[in-house]
């Protein structure tokens, strides 16, 4: 009922931009919406308990992409749940937790066109965890990471959608624990939806 609660917040905080969508051409913006899944993990340094696996996780969100020529600014603002599972050994075997991170993202992209229909892209995002503190939640409530990956845009009758493909390497110790350090890892795969404006008749 929480994800449910934070997913109607931002699409309601949200969607008055999404009335200003701008351009499709070689110079000019648009906005768009994203939805897809993450494979999220924890790297763990130092004395824990816990083994980290990877999960699969939602994202969501929208985005703004400007284009001069071949270089492209894209912000976006994205609800992403990161961290992953973490078996424990027990006796007679290992039990399994869910760890859900629950962030607000804010990546700033720079990106470069190499040939039409692709961009490749990089830049960092800024993280607000939403749960930290809690149980299951990171300790830290803050996270930076480096993105690096590539928008694809499709041709012909998806021309109004694009597939994103990128990889968050979070540099910020977001650890519960004062003997081991957690970094977020993280592949995002989504599909956008752009929001290209109407043309003058």
């Amino acid at each position: 009922m929480h994800t449910y609660r934070l997913l109607l917040f931002f699409f309601l905080v949200t969607s008055p931009l999404l009335t200003s969508a701008q351009s499709d051409k070689p110079v000019g913006g648009h906005f768009g919406l994203k939805l897809g899944a993450s494979f999220t993990q924890v790297t763990i340094t130092g004395t824990s308990v816990n083994i980290p696996k990877r999960a699969l996780q939602p994202n969501l969100g929208v985005m703004y992409r400007y284009r001069y020529n071949r270089l492209v600014l894209q912000p976006e603002a994205l609800l992403a749940i990161k961290g992953g599972t973490f078996q424990v050994e027990q006796v007679g075997g290992r039990s399994t937790t869910s760890h859900s991170y629950y962030y607000a993202c804010l990546p700033i992209l720079l990106g470069y066109i190499p040939t039409e229909g692709l961009t490749l892209q990089a830049g960092p995002e800024f993280s607000y965890a939403l749960n930290s503190g809690s149980t299951n939640g990171p300790g830290a409530q803050n996270d930076l990471g480096v993105v690096v990956g590539i928008h694809y845009d499709f041709l012909d009758m998806l021309n109004k959608c694009s597939l994103h493909i990128r990889y968050v390497h979070g540099l910020t110790n977001v650890s519960p624990e004062a003997t081991a350090a957690y970094y977020n890892r993280n592949v995002q795969i989504s599909i956008v939806y752009n929001l290209f404006p109407k043309k003058k008749k």
